[in-house]
């Protein structure tokens, strides 16, 4: 693309607006046509910032994933936070476009549902978790966290997705380091001269990646306050034991049967009753609660669906078999979120006070579960008991009965 059509790109008033919205609390530099990039730390504060550095030769435009209270005084204790970025390339865009699919029905079968997604202008896909999705305390675990997520996720695609696709298709992880830069929304791409452009699907239209084609729309980082929390805990688990260190032994419940319905927490009945808001919420609670009560997946298949049909509207039938399908691919169990997670229980309006006396619902059914079991194991003890005391009483009577002596026959003439 000649300079002049780069220059006039960037000069659109729509692209120059979504661009300086985008770079918000980020560091943003420009790259030259020689591979160069524009002195750091920089960053853009308006649509004109973006056409003047378009005038001046930038060809594209790089944002950081992390955020900063100021994007020009980048002091580790300033960062706000970071959204975890899932570089995904690929060798060719078909490939890339497979994996973009299972990698986001991944994320939702963890229960991460603000998932967005953006073309990276050649082969490649750029997936964001925005950082709402996760706890304010791991602002300062950058790069660390996102590392583990990538190595974890990129384990899990290696198992979903064919060999002659694996085997080129990567996540970029590792690279993830401090000041990480990522191809900002609606910059164009100096090997392809197409457009970074976010879409709903990662099967789009080729064509409408092309600058004179592009349609521009907010690139927005939907959320839901702390949702991907129980990914991170299986990330860092995972990488603990990848590395071979030692991994303290984790509770387990060792229920030896199913758990009836009678036993689940109050707010988990509340969720069965049928849900219009936070439908996909319910779903992935209930899912992760059941799998740990000692429920088969037939048995929790059927149930979900049956829960399914009470919401309205109810969840397509494709969506659930979906995060159930991943669900049973998992090696751990997801635990369902902790009863004080926002996002969840309170904001779904579930919650009752019988919630703040425990950590977890789990924790609750496992409880009163257990202090039946106790209670029926008592009783049988009592029965036995009982039981054994009456034949014991039984038996002493029978030896106490008074023995009754044989009659002497009567002595005839002939006996003597």
């Amino acid at each position: 693309m000649d300079a002049g059509k780069i220059r006039a790109y960037y000069a659109r008033e729509d692209v120059s607006t979504e661009i300086a919205r985008f770079a918000h609390n980020r560091e943003m530099v420009g790259r030259y046509s020689s591979g160069g990039y524009s002195s750091r730390p920089g960053t853009v504060f308006f649509p004109g910032d973006v056409v003047r550095m378009g005038l001046n030769g930038i060809v594209s435009f790089h944002a950081s994933v992390e955020l900063w209270n100021n994007p020009l005084n980048l002091e580790s204790d300033k960062r706000m936070g970071w959204d975890f970025l899932i570089d995904l390339d690929a060798d060719n865009l078909d490939k890339a476009r497979m994996a973009a699919d299972t990698l986001i029905e991944l994320l939702r079968a963890h229960g991460v549902n603000s998932v967005s997604i953006k073309f990276s202008g050649r082969s490649g896909f750029h997936i964001f978790v925005p950082w709402e999705s996760f706890d304010d305390s791991l602002s300062d675990k950058f790069p660390e966290i996102p590392r583990a997520l990538g190595l974890y996720l990129e384990e899990y695609l290696k198992e979903d997705l064919p060999k002659n696709v694996v085997s080129d298709v990567h996540i970029d992880s590792v690279a993830i380091a401090s000041r990480h830069l990522m191809r900002a929304p609606y910059s164009l791409n100096e090997k392809s001269w197409l457009v970074s452009i976010p879409v709903k699907d990662p099967w789009f239209n080729l064509e409408d990646a092309k600058p004179e084609n592009i349609e521009v729309k907010p690139f927005e980082l939907g959320t839901s306050k702390g949702e991907a929390m129980s990914l991170v805990d299986l990330a860092i688990d995972f990488v603990k034991r990848r590395e071979k260190r030692p991994v303290e032994p984790r509770h387990t419940l060792n229920l030896k049967n199913k758990v009836p319905e009678q036993f689940f927490a109050p707010c988990i009945k509340n969720i069965l009753k049928g849900m219009s808001d936070g439908r996909k919420r319910g779903e992935f609670i209930i899912r992760s609660y059941l799998s740990n009560l000692g429920w088969s997946w037939d048995e929790i298949e059927s149930f979900v669906f049956d829960w399914n049909k009470k919401n309205k509207p109810p969840l397509r039938d494709n969506y659930i078999k979906g995060q159930l399908r991943w669900n049973k691919r998992l090696k751990k169990k997801i635990l369902p979120p902790n009863h004080n997670r926002d996002g969840f229980y309170k904001d779904m309006g579930v919650w009752t006070d019988e919630c703040a006396n425990t950590k977890n619902p789990l924790s609750y059914t496992v409880r009163k579960y257990k202090d039946y079991l106790r209670y029926a194991k008592d009783q049988e003890r009592k029965e036995e008991l009982t039981r054994k005391r009456a034949e014991k009483e039984t038996k002493k009577k029978e030896k106490e009965k008074p023995k009754v002596k044989k009659e002497e026959k009567p002595k005839t003439a002939d006996s003597t």
